[in-house]
């Protein structure tokens, strides 16, 4: 019995074999046209035999068949005329017409101009169908009859794949670009060349300018714990639009995906900035480094901020020499947010005895509202409703960000169907090159915030 079921399997197995054999090597280019398919067709059917008689894998077949194609192809002008407008490449209108078929008309005008607008207006889109076919127009392609034919030989040609490729990086950028970025407003960006580990420099040196007498020399600067270690590390994920998704006439992945992973990726690397920041390595905040402090009288209030800048102002090196930091940024938890801007915000204070009524505090600082920094479920103890930060400038490099190359973006690489033998998909290949650190504990303060 065992025997019988085996040999049934082989069957069963061969009967699929054959099946995607006849798949692959459907009459590609059948309809004729001007042009005489014959030798092309003839490749294929040689392909196919050999594939057939167990002489070529059905993966080998896929490719083959796809570089029949392709070569079959006529060399065509990448460019249209619109009235007025110039000459537009025809994979930006189409590419401008996926974005507006997707929802991101507004998007696609800022970025290709109203002029490729107005060309991807004249292709009258009604479904993503139009789309592969004017792709395969383009190429001198005849659009075979059935939709799965049409979407799997469009997605053949370098018109249509260009147009998906620079649309969904446009729409991941996007999302990218408008997600919030808090530490922006106080971490120094660094780029580096590899991912070797990195050293940077803080830079609240020690010593100060000494005078040089006539005929004198030069003395050697000194340099009190001033190098930070840090290195980059990559990111990534990958999706992908299956043919389904175009013959459906479903392009939601551009907002459910493609936007969505740009977001993912920024945010990604902002939990990597505040995990760095309250895990506190090397006690980067403490009494030591006078920029810690504690207390009933450190909650977020006048008297708190106040005791905070005034940690900062007259932060000095071992010389005795002032550093002349100044802070920049407020940065709390949301739960913060009202005190703080009441602090910074208000016009005047509660009246106290023989003392102004104004706010000495207003508009002091900026102010940045982070929940990362009371998100207890992610962070564990090391998040906290009470604690508060304030930073000095950028340049001052309270903390380090670092970019492979200084690309301070994600890349998005594009995969063809030749490259999934796996799927009838296109993918796309979306990494981020970044890496965080502590860096000057001078140009920084943090309050525990007691009550």
């Amino acid at each position: 019995m065992a025997d019988i079921a085996h040999e049934d399997q082989i069957r069963a197995d061969e009967r699929d074999r054959l099946k995607e054999i006849e798949l692959t090597c459907r009459p590609i280019f059948a309809g004729g046209g001007e042009r005489d398919w014959g030798m092309h067709q003839k490749r294929v059917d040689d392909m196919k035999a050999k594939a057939v008689a167990g002489d070529m894998t059905v993966s080998e077949l896929r490719a083959g068949v796809l570089e029949v194609l392709r070569a079959s192809r006529p060399v065509v002008s990448g460019v249209i005329t619109g009235g007025g407008s110039g000459h537009i490449p025809r994979a930006r209108v189409i590419e401008a017409a996926i974005l507006k078929r997707a929802g991101f008309a507004a998007l696609a005008e800022k970025a290709l101009g109203p002029a490729c607008m107005e060309a991807a207006e004249d292709l009258r889109v009604a479904h993503t169908l139009d789309l592969c076919r004017a792709a395969l127009q383009h190429e001198g392609i005849d659009a075979p009859a059935d939709r799965e034919g049409m979407v799997r030989a469009s997605l053949t040609t370098h018109t249509l794949t260009e147009a998906l490729g620079a649309a969904v990086n446009k729409v991941l950028l996007d999302g990218y670009q408008e997600s919030p970025a808090t530490w922006r407003s106080f971490a120094g960006v660094r780029s580096v060349p590899d991912f070797k580990t990195a050293t940077a420099i803080r830079p609240s040196f020690t010593g100060s300018l000494q005078q040089i007498p006539p005929g004198g020399e030069f003395k050697h600067g000194g340099a009190d714990e001033v190098t930070t270690q840090y290195k980059v590390d990559t990111y990534g994920k990958m999706f992908s639009i299956d043919r389904r998704d175009l013959i459906n006439d479903d392009l939601s992945l551009f907002d459910s995906v493609a936007r969505a992973m740009g977001q993912a990726a920024m945010r990604k690397l902002s939990d990597l900035v505040y995990d760095t920041l309250m895990s506190n390595a090397g006690a980067f905040f403490s009494a030591g480094n006078g920029n810690y402090i504690t207390g009933a009288d450190t909650n977020l209030s006048t008297d708190g901020l106040t005791k905070a800048i005034t940690a900062m102002l007259t932060q000095r090196d071992a010389e005795g020499n002032d550093l002349d930091l100044r802070p920049t940024r407020l940065v709390v938890p949301p739960e913060l947010q009202t005190v703080a801007r009441a602090v910074l915000e208000s016009e005047y204070i509660a009246a106290q005895t023989n003392l102004p009524t104004g706010n000495s505090l207003r508009n002091a600082v900026g102010l940045e509202v982070e929940p990362r920094l009371s998100n207890t479920k992610k962070y564990g103890t090391k998040a906290s409703t009470k604690h508060w930060y304030l930073f000095a400038a950028p340049a001052a490099s309270p903390i380090i960000v670092g970019f492979l190359n200084g690309q301070q973006t994600p890349t998005v690489e594009f995969f063809g169907l030749d490259q999934t033998v796996n799927r009838l998909a296109v993918s796309w290949r979306v990494y981020f090159d970044f890496g965080a650190a502590l860096c000057d504990p001078r140009a920084a303060v943090r309050s525990k915030g007691e009550a």
